[in-house]
């Protein structure tokens, strides 16, 4: 029962990010300091998600990755949330 509260909170996380993002977009400030979360295919070891979330946030790409591997060994949450994130994150 805890493992589907657990990907319920990471779907509502992921889609909370998606949903705070596109009203980010439509905003009437500088449109050059909006940041977007999106894919980093470019800097990518998998998919680009940890990237994205790194240019988004700012934070070291390494210590996402590893934050995101911990989270695979509690009962593959980290995964299921990573393949839930390339799905709902736009390519840059």
């Amino acid at each position: 029962m805890s493992m589907i509260w657990l990907l319920r909170a990471g779907a509502y996380a992921i889609s909370s990010f998606a949903i705070w993002n596109f009203f980010q977009g439509s905003s009437f400030g500088d449109p050059s300091l909006v940041k977007h979360l999106a894919l980093d295919q470019g800097h990518s070891m998998l998919l680009g998600v940890c990237a994205g979330f790194s240019n988004y946030t700012g934070l070291d790409v390494t210590l996402i990755r590893l934050v995101w591997a911990l989270s695979s060994f509690y009962r593959g949450i980290g995964i299921g949330i990573y393949i839930l994130a390339f799905f709902l994150m736009p390519p840059s």
